[in-house]
């Protein structure tokens, strides 16, 4: 597995979980806040960034190969950020791996499609692939960003965003679709013992309010942080809100 890696003398560690627009590059925002403050990994999803594809992916796989390979450089325990498809990720590895989790930071999540393993890819997906093996790396990734943030004013952020989806390929949709898909955490929610915030954007069109709130109710003593203004990226789109809540959870 690739990973990006940011050491700080005596900090504890900070690991980082992508969507599936994204690699271990989405992190550039927090990556330049927390450096000082904690050690950083982001990882790449299997299929994404410098990661080989997975064959049948799912995401207990997934997680137990980003266990074994935390614990392979001795990284024993950590806070983990997961962000939409990154989030599905994290909330396996806080229920499967109590013991190495201080705390946990899920971003417009929710608990997978809970389709059959083997399933035909979803709909969505099927579109994703065609339209990748049709369009130019520029043009795919401004039409991610376009669905995602509709309202996307900002073309720094807007830019920065399209051009990580740039590096997206079949495998990158096929694996992360694929282990998404057949996903269902509901019954493993309830060993997630470590203090956990949610963040919500006010204005995501991928995330239902129907979704988040459920890991809100279930996750019981989970916090709850929306961020007005924003969609499905606010690790980026208001990279200071995000950055001081996830900071200040961190430190209390």
């Amino acid at each position: 597995m690739s990973y990006r890696i940011h050491k700080e003398k005596d900090k504890p560690y900070l690991v980082f979980l992508h969507g599936y627009n994204g690699n271990s590059k989405s992190w550039a925002y927090q990556f330049s806040y927390f450096k000082n403050k904690f050690s950083l990994i982001a990882f790449d999803f299997p299929g994404f960034g410098g990661s080989e594809k997975m064959n049948d992916p799912d995401m207990f796989k997934v997680s137990n190969l980003i266990y074994r390979t935390l614990k392979k450089i001795n990284v024993q325990k950590f806070s983990l950020v997961g962000h939409s498809m990154g989030g599905m990720l994290a909330q396996i590895l806080a229920a499967n791996y109590p013991e190495s989790i201080y705390k946990l930071i899920l971003s417009c999540t929710h608990t997978g499609y809970a389709l059959n393993y083997k399933s035909p890819l979803r709909e969505p997906y099927m579109k994703r692939l065609e339209q990748r093996k049709e369009m130019s790396d520029l043009d795919y990734g401004k039409l991610r960003i376009k669905k995602m943030l509709p309202n996307m004013g900002d073309t720094n952020i807007f830019n920065f965003l399209a051009k990580i989806s740039e590096e997206i390929t079949e495998e990158s949709i096929l694996c992360g679709g694929t282990a998404m898909q057949i996903l269902n955490t509901k019954s493993i929610l309830y060993k997630i013992k470590c203090p956990c915030l949610i963040l919500t954007g006010s204005d995501d069109i991928v995330v239902s309010k129907e979704k988040s709130s459920f890991l809100i109710d279930q996750i019981t003593h989970s916090m709850h942080h929306e961020i007005d203004g924003v969609g499905h990226a606010p690790y980026c789109e208001n990279y200071t809100e995000f950055n001081d809540v996830i900071n200040s959870f961190l430190t209390s």
